[in-house]
């Protein structure tokens, strides 16, 4: 096995986060268009968030989770490629953590 291998769920991961990201921007410019609201209503910080339904809310914190524990599965796919100690059980492994995150941004 190739030390690039691990690259497939390390970006698979970056793509689900630029995904949610997406999503959650959609669906807040939806819900502020809906509203008509102003620039202005949403200068103080948390506003949105204080009026917005879960189901504008809920991608903004699936998001935030997102820059939690995959930071520390991006420093450990770095580590393993500059070790040179990738193999097929850290490959598997880094594919079930993509399965389970996307399952997780699926659910929330």
């Amino acid at each position: 096995m190739t030390q690039d291998a691990i690259f497939s769920p390390f970006f698979a991961t970056v793509f689900l986060t630029l995904l949610v990201w997406v999503y959650m921007y959609i669906r807040r410019i939806s819900f502020i268009t809906s509203r008509k609201m102003r620039s202005q209503d949403l200068t103080v910080p948390g506003t949105l968030a204080q009026i917005s339904p879960p189901n504008v809310s809920n991608p903004s914190d699936n998001l935030k989770n997102l820059f939690e524990i995959p930071v520390l599965f991006y420093a450990l796919v770095l580590y393993l490629f500059i070790t040179k100690q990738v193999d097929t059980v850290y490959v598997n492994a880094a594919w079930v953590f993509v399965v389970f995150r996307v399952l997780h941004s699926a659910v929330h």
